[in-house]
């Protein structure tokens, strides 16, 4: 009898690490209210997590193919650690920044290695519904991060800071003990002493395509729609905005067993379309003043939730194990220069504006799982 993914050690600690890279990819967008007057550095602040993410990113795809998936896992604690640190004692915008970019990069190391990980050890019979259920913990990470940032605020910037901090800082020492004992991918053992079969060619496919257009989409949508909105143009409800579409990732990603059910190209292609309505309700209601706003908030996050469930799954399958870690790592990395890209272009725009190009976002995701519904002989993620 098999054991159910969720009482394994593997699961757990993938999954804590995943609530960590989420955790610490918000800290620099809530350190704007750590600032008096930080619009004008809001663009630098809200750049520097995809920005020193991406460099993780890279790190992550080419050491993990090199040496393995486990060495690579054990390293990542003391990247956090030493984020956290530089944190908890910066008073000064430059430290805390410093202390950010550490957390970053290690983010970016780590949920490259994990999600490759968690494909090629994972059991192919309950594959999908366990990566749900274990990408979930990245809403989870953001929804702790939201409520430090929310119950934190009272306290004081310094108050603030130090309860941001404490979380990863305490989680460091579990984290590490639960990682030494993972095995190695024998999937990547055994491919890295095979042929060298070509595999670069994948970034030319059609499903490259579609993963670097579902990775854009949803990176950059939840950056404009959980980050950057309310720090550009609501700041006093920033926090409370945060707060609402994290906790509402989360709670539907609770249902993570139902969505794995249902077809993956008739979940992304739901899921985008419905995102990119949400998207079109949310600029139709601009007010955060009337309960249309956070109605058009809470499903823009539903449909938020949902779709990066299924593109975290998809844009680690269909490679060879050799290169998954890389092939991976271009996915992203790409969606991130986009995400980079988007910021810039809407920083001081008029909030019409900003709901216009969110609007174009999603929709870039839906044109694209419209693609791949069809690709009719294409292989399921």
């Amino acid at each position: 009898m098999n054991t159910p993914y969720w009482y394994t050690r593997t699961f757990w600690t993938l999954a804590l690490g995943l609530f960590l890279n989420a955790y610490v990819f918000g800290v620099s967008a809530v350190a704007l209210t750590w600032i008096p007057d930080s619009r004008p550095l809001a663009i630098w602040l809200l750049i520097w997590s995809p920005l020193w993410l991406s460099v993780g990113v890279v790190l992550g795809g080419w050491w993990p193919d090199s040496a393995g998936r486990r060495q690579v896992l054990r390293w990542g604690p003391f990247g956090y650690a030493l984020g956290a640190l530089l944190l908890w004692y910066s008073d000064r915008v430059w430290a805390a920044l410093t202390g950010s970019g550490f957390l970053m990069v290690t983010a970016g190391i780590d949920s490259n290695v994990i999600l490759t990980y968690s494909r090629e050890l994972l059991p192919p019979a309950t594959r999908r519904a366990a990566m749900f259920f274990e990408i979930n913990f990245v809403n989870l990470g953001g929804l702790a991060l939201a409520a430090a940032a929310f119950w934190g605020g009272p306290s004081g910037i310094a108050g603030e800071r130090h309860l941001v901090a404490f979380i990863p800082a305490l989680l460091v020492g579990i984290s590490l003990i639960l990682r030494w004992g993972l095995p190695e991918s024998i999937l990547w053992k055994y491919e890295s002493v095979g042929p060298n079969r070509p595999g670069w060619q994948a970034v030319f496919s059609i499903r490259f395509l579609v993963a670097v257009c579902f990775a854009f989409a949803n990176t950059t949508g939840f950056s404009l729609l959980s980050y950057a909105y309310g720090a550009e143009f609501l700041p006093r409800y920033f926090r409370m905005i945060f707060l609402v579409s994290t906790a509402t990732a989360f709670m539907v990603g609770l249902w993570a067993r139902l969505w794995a059910r249902i077809p993956p190209r008739l979940l992304l292609a739901g899921g985008y379309g419905l995102a990119t309505a949400a998207a079109y309700a949310l600029y139709r209601v601009v007010s955060p003043t009337t309960w249309r706003f956070w109605l058009a908030l809470f499903f823009l996050s539903a449909m938020t939730s949902i779709t990066y469930l299924a593109e975290d799954t998809f844009k680690t399958g269909g490679w060879p194990s050799r290169m998954r870690a890389r092939l991976t790592s271009a996915v992203r990395v790409t969606a991130l220069l986009g995400d980079i890209g988007v910021l810039l272009a809407t920083h001081r725009t008029r909030p019409e504006y900003f709901l216009r190009v969110m609007i174009i976002v999603w929709a870039v995701g839906w044109m694209a799982a419209l693609l791949w519904w069809r690709q009719a002989q294409a292989p399921e993620p």
